[in-house]
C-alpha cells in the first residue's frame, strides 16, 4: 500500500512539474506573441519641445533651484501616468502596458518621441500638456536610425541595468542639484548625419506591493547594524572568561547594538522616500549604427559614460551590458518588447523624471536638438460656423476654424509681419472670399503681384465688376483727378489732405520744408482752380503761378471772398522778386509729376476714369497696381495717398443715406505706411460708420507715426502678428500680454502667426493661428483678357489725353494771342514795313565812338533777318514728319504749294508728344496771322 502511495505521488508530482512546464511554456508563447501585438499597435510620436521664450526666468535666483524647478515638471506627466495602471488577471499574465520616451538622434538632428499604446494616447496627451502645456505633441511615421550603406556589424548597443536591488535609489536632481541630461545630449551631438544614435526608456507602472520590498531593505538594514560575522565577528579568550564570571544581573540588553553612520542613516531615508512617489518598472536600451564597428563604439562608450552621472554613493547606479546577439537586439529595439517578467530595474517617478524630462535653453548645449519657434495658445471657442475665414487654431491636435462676421470686420483688421511670413496670402484669401460672395472691395497693392493673381481668380459672374488701375498702361491712362469733388465739405477735406500728402512725400518730419507759408499757397491755389466748372487737376496748381492768362481764367470763377483776397491783395502787393524766391521752391514739388508723362497723363486729366462712390454702393471691384518697379516709389506713394484719401472722402460722403442702407465696402492696402498720413487716425475711428472696412498690412511698425500706432493699437479690433523685429515686438507685446511677450512674436515661424480678432464686438484674448494656404489658382489668359476690357471701358487714348492737358495747360497763351489780334500789321513786323529805309538811329548820349558803332551794327542785323524770312501757306498742311526738314531747307509738302504771303510766320504743332500715337507719324503745320 505504502508502495502504491509513494507511486501515486511520483506520479502526480511528475504531472505536476510536466503541467506547471507546459503553462510556463504556454505563457511564455503568449506573452511573445503579446509582445509583438503591443509593438504593432504603438503609435509614435513626435515631441516639439517648448518654445525657449516658456523657459523659467533665472534672473538672481541660485541656478541649481532653476534646475530642480525645470525637472520636477516631468513629474507631474509620471504622476498622471501612474492611473493607468489596471488590476486583473490579464495584467499578472501579460503585464502593464508600457510607454517608450525616446532620444533619437539621426540625419545631424536630434528629436524626443513617444510611442504609447492606442488605447493611453488620450491619457498621455493629457500628461504631457500638464506637465509641459506648451509641447506639442504629433503623429509621425516610425523613425530609422540605422545606416543604410553599414553593415550589421556597424551596428552595437546594450541595456543599462540597476547595479544594486532597486530598493536603492540612483542619484536624482534633488540630490545632484544638476541636470545630467545634458551629458547624454552633448554625447549624441557628436553624431554626424552618417550616425545613428537612439536612446530607449520604457517604463510601466509597477506591480503592487513593491513599496514592501523596499521597506523590507531598510528594515534589514537597521536590524544588521552591529551583528559581526566572520573574524571580525570572533570573541576574544579575555572576554569569554569574564563573561563566564560576571554575573547574569549586570548584563546589558543592547550592549551590542551601535548607532547609525551617517551614510546608513541617510541610505534608509532615501529608501523610505523612494517609497513616496509612484514605482516604474523601467528598461533603458541604447543603439547605435554608423559606417564602422569602430565610430559607433566610440558613440557608444560616450553616452554610457554619460549615464555614470546617476550614480549615488552607497547607493544605486546603472551598469551597462553588450547585446549579444544584435539582430534580436534590433528587433527587440524596433518592436519595443519590454519582457513582462522584468521586475528588477525599478525607478520612482523622480528618478524617471531625472533620467527622462525635456530640456530647456540652459541645458540645450546643442543647435541639434530642435525646439518650437512658437507656442500653441487655445482659440475661442465662440468661433462662428460662417464668415470669412482667416486661419485655423491648432491646439494639442484640436483644428478649429477662425472666422470673422461681417459686423466685426467693420472694427477694421490689422496684418503686420516681415516679409515671406504671409501677409500677402491672407490678404490675397480675404479678397477672393470677398469676390465670390459678391462683395465690393478695392485691392491696393505696391507690389502689383496680388492684384495680377487677384484678376486671374474673378469668377465668371463679375467679370463687369472688375475695375484694373495700372499706371504702366500708357497706351489708354486712366484718369485720377485728386481735386474731383461733390460738396463744398468734400472739396475741403480734400485739400486738406492734398497739404498732408506733400508733407508725407517731402517733409514727413516737418522740418520746414512745406511749412505754413506753403501750405497758404497751395491750399489758394488748389481752392482757386477747383472752382472752375470745367474741372482742374493737381498738376495745374503750378500753372496758376507761373501763367497770368491762365490764373486769370480761373480766378474769374471764384466765390469764396478769401481766396479772391489771396490774388488781389497778397499776391498783387507782392513784388515780383519775391515772388521768383519763392516760386521756385513752390513750384519744384511738382515737378517730378509734371515732367512723367505717365503720371501727368494720369493725375492730370479733369475726369477721373472711375467713380469711387459708385465703385463703393454698387459693390465693384477695383484692383490698383502700383508697383514700384513700373512706376517709380515716389509715383507709386502718390497714387496710393490719392486713393486712400479719395476713398475716405466717398466713405464719408455716405452720410447722405441712412447707415442701414450704406453697403460694407472693403479696402485693402498692402504696405499701407507708404501710403498713410496723419489724418489716418480720423479714418480708423470714423470709417466704421460709413461701412468702409479696413484690411491693413505692413512689415514694421517703426514705419509709422506715433499718432497711427496708437489709433492701430486702440481702434482695430482683428490684430494678427507674424514674425516681427525685437523693435515691434516691444510695441505689439501690448496688444498679446500676458499670453504671448516680445520673445515670442520674434521666433514665429512663416505662415504662423498671433492674433486677437473680434467677436461680437468684444476682442478676443491672443491665441495662435495658423495660416490658409492659397485658396484660388490664377489663370493668366483671363487676367489679361480683364485686362484689356478694363482699359477700353476706363482709359482714354493717351493722344487724346494728352491733346486735353496741353490745351489746357496753354490756355493762357491761347489768351494772350487772341489778344494781340487787333494790333496792326506794321507793329508786328517793323522791319519789313520800314523796307528800304534804314531805322533811325537814337541820338548818342556821349562822343565815343564805340557807342556809334554799336548802334550801325545792331541796325545792319536787323536788316539782315528782316531778308531772310520766308514766306508761308495761308493754312494747315498735313506733311508727313520725314519731310520736315531742319535748318534752311524748305518744306517740301505733299500738295501743290499754295501762294505764299510774304507776311505770315511758320507755327509747327505736333498733334502728340511721341511719335507713335501720331497716327501714320503726321505734323500739323498751323500757319497762323
Amino acid at each position: 500500500m505504502a508502495n502504491i502511495l509513494i507511486g501515486v505521488f511520483i506520479a502526480l508530482s511528475i504531472a505536476f512539474t510536466l503541467g506547471f512546464f507546459v503553462y510556463l511554456q504556454y505563457r511564455k508563447a503568449l506573452r511573445e506573441a503579446k509582445n509583438y501585438e503591443r509593438g504593432l499597435k504603438m503609435v509614435p510620436m513626435l515631441i516639439h519641445l517648448p518654445p525657449a521664450g516658456d523657459d523659467i526666468e533665472t534672473g538672481a535666483r541660485d541656478e541649481r533651484d532653476v534646475v530642480e524647478e525645470t525637472i520636477s515638471q516631468a513629474q507631474v506627466m509620471y504622476n498622471i501616468i501612474a492611473s493607468t495602471s489596471v488590476k486583473g488577471f490579464k495584467s499578472r499574465v501579460y503585464g502593464q502596458r508600457h510607454i517608450s520616451f525616446e532620444i533619437v538622434a539621426t540625419k545631424g538632428l536630434i528629436h524626443y518621441y513617444i510611442a504609447v499604446p492606442v488605447v493611453l494616447i488620450d491619457v498621455v496627451r493629457q500628461a504631457v500638456a500638464a506637465a509641459y502645456p506648451t509641447a506639442r505633441l504629433e503623429e509621425v511615421e516610425e523613425h530609422n536610425i540605422f545606416n543604410q550603406v553599414g553593415k550589421i556589424s556597424g551596428t552595437i548597443g546594450g541595456e543599462l541595468s540597476l547595479k544594486k536591488d532597486f530598493a536603492y535609489p540612483i542619484a536624482t536632481f534633488e540630490e545632484a542639484k544638476r541636470d545630467a541630461m545634458r551629458a547624454i545630449l552633448n554625447a549624441m551631438a557628436s553624431a554626424t548625419k552618417e550616425d545613428g544614435v537612439g536612446i530607449q526608456i520604457l517604463f510601466r507602472p509597477a506591480r503592487e506591493g513593491w513599496t514592501k520590498g523596499v521597506l523590507t531593505t531598510s528594515a534589514r538594514i537597521k536590524k544588521d547594524k552591529g551583528k559581526k560575522t566572520g573574524l571580525a565577528g570572533a570573541i576574544e579568550p579575555k572576554e569569554l572568561l569574564a563573561a563566564l564570571w560576571k554575573a547574569p544581573e549586570i548584563q546589558e540588553v543592547n550592549a551590542d547594538e551601535k548607532q547609525l553612520t551617517t551614510l546608513e542613516q541617510s541610505t534608509i531615508e532615501a529608501l523610505e522616500e523612494k517609497t513616496r512617489h509612484p514605482g516604474y518598472e523601467t528598461m533603458i536600451r541604447v543603439i547605435v549604427s554608423s559606417n564602422t564597428s569602430v565610430r559607433s563604439q566610440m558613440l557608444l562608450k560616450n553616452i554610457v559614460a554619460a549615464f555614470s552621472l546617476f550614480d549615488s554613493p552607497g547607493k544605486n547606479g546603472f551598469e551597462f551590458s553588450v547585446a549579444k546577439n544584435i539582430e534580436q537586439f534590433v528587433t527587440a529595439f524596433i518592436f519595443r518588447f519590454f519582457p513582462q517578467d522584468l521586475h528588477r530595474n525599478l525607478l520612482n517617478s523622480v528618478e524617471l523624471a531625472t533620467v527622462f524630462h525635456l530640456p530647456d535653453q540652459r541645458n540645450t548645449p546643442t543647435s541639434q536638438l530642435q525646439r518650437q519657434a512658437s507656442k500653441q495658445v487655445d482659440g475661442p471657442h465662440q468661433s462662428l460656423s460662417e464668415g470669412f475665414l482667416l486661419g485655423y487654431n491648432v491646439f494639442r491636435g484640436i483644428k478649429k476654424p477662425i472666422r470673422l462676421s461681417t459686423g466685426d470686420r467693420r472694427r477694421h483688421s490689422y496684418i503686420i509681419g516681415q516679409t515671406g511670413t504671409g501677409k500677402s496670402g491672407l490678404l490675397e484669401n480675404l479678397a477672393l472670399q470677398d469676390m465670390l460672395d459678391g462683395r465690393g472691395f478695392a485691392f491696393v497693392d505696391p507690389h502689383g503681384d496680388s492684384a495680377e493673381r487677384l484678376l486671374g481668380m474673378v469668377p465668371k459672374e463679375r467679370v463687369e465688376d472688375v475695375i484694373y488701375f495700372n499706371p504702366g498702361d500708357m497706351e489708354n491712362p486712366v484718369g485720377l483727378n485728386l481735386f474731383e469733388f461733390e460738396s463744398p465739405d468734400q472739396r475741403d477735406f480734400l485739400v486738406q489732405e492734398a497739404i498732408a500728402m506733400l508733407y508725407r512725400l517731402y517733409d514727413p518730419g516737418h522740418t520746414g520744408i512745406i511749412g505754413p507759408r506753403y501750405e497758404h499757397w497751395f491750399r489758394n491755389a488748389a481752392l482757386t482752380i477747383m472752382s472752375d466748372p470745367g474741372g482742374s487737376s493737381f498738376i495745374d496748381i503750378p500753372q496758376v503761378f507761373n501763367d497770368e492768362a491762365f490764373a486769370k481764367q480761373k480766378i474769374k470763377h471764384v466765390t469764396d471772398q478769401t481766396v479772391l483776397d489771396f490774388w488781389n491783395k497778397e499776391m498783387a502787393q507782392t513784388s515780383d522778386y519775391h515772388k521768383s524766391e519763392v516760386l521756385g521752391w513752390f513750384v519744384s514739388k511738382f515737378g517730378a509729376f509734371l515732367s512723367n508723362e505717365m503720371m501727368r497723363n494720369i493725375i492730370g486729366q479733369t475726369r477721373s476714369g472711375f467713380n469711387l462712390r459708385e465703385i463703393m454702393d454698387d459693390k465693384k471691384i477695383l484692383l490698383v497696381n502700383l508697383s514700384k518697379g513700373r512706376t517709380g516709389e515716389l509715383n507709386s506713394q502718390l497714387l496710393g495717398m490719392i486713393f486712400v484719401m479719395k476713398f475716405q472722402a466717398a466713405a464719408m460722403g455716405r452720410a447722405d443715406i441712412p447707415e442701414e442702407k450704406r453697403t460694407d465696402f472693403s479696402l485693402y492696402v498692402d504696405e499701407f505706411q507708404n501710403f498713410a498720413t496723419d489724418s489716418f487716425e480720423s479714418i480708423l475711428s470714423e470709417a466704421r460708420k460709413y461701412r468702409l472696412n479696413l484690411i491693413l498690412a505692413n512689415q514694421f511698425m517703426t514705419q509709422l507715426t506715433d499718432k497711427i500706432r496708437e489709433a492701430i493699437i486702440g481702434n482695430v479690433g482683428t490684430v494678427i502678428s507674424g514674425r516681427i523685429g525685437t523693435t515691434d515686438a516691444e510695441i505689439m507685446q501690448k496688444k498679446f500680454a500676458p499670453t504671448f511677450d516680445a520673445e515670442d512674436l520674434t521666433r514665429l515661424p512663416n505662415f504662423e502667426t498671433v492674433a486677437s480678432v473680434m467677436i461680437d464686438n468684444v476682442p478676443s484674448s491672443p491665441f495662435s493661428m495658423s495660416l490658409v494656404p492659397p485658396m484660388g489658382k490664377s489663370n493668366p489668359h483671363l487676367a489679361d483678357a480683364l485686362k484689356r476690357l478694363s482699359s477700353a471701358k476706363y482709359g482714354r487714348p493717351r493722344r487724346l489725353v494728352e491733346r486735353e492737358i496741353f490745351n489746357r495747360l496753354r490756355a493762357g497763351d491761347v489768351a494772350k494771342e487772341a489778344a494781340k489780334k487787333g494790333v496792326t500789321q506794321a507793329k508786328r513786323h517793323p522791319i519789313a514795313e520800314n523796307a528800304g529805309a534804314p531805322n533811325p538811329v537814337k541820338a548818342a548820349t556821349g562822343s565815343s565812338f564805340l557807342d556809334q558803332w554799336l548802334a550801325k551794327r545792331k541796325q545792319l542785323d536787323a536788316a539782315k533777318k528782316t531778308s531772310q524770312v520766308q514766306p508761308a501757306a495761308p493754312s494747315a498742311i498735313p506733311v508727313p514728319l520725314s519731310q520736315v526738314q531742319v535748318g534752311t531747307k524748305p518744306i517740301q509738302p505733299s500738295q501743290p504749294p499754295v501762294k505764299q504771303q510774304p507776311d505770315e510766320g511758320v507755327l509747327l504743332t505736333p498733334r502728340s508728344t511721341s511719335q507713335d500715337q501720331a497716327g501714320d507719324g503726321e505734323v500739323h503745320i498751323d500757319l497762323r496771322r
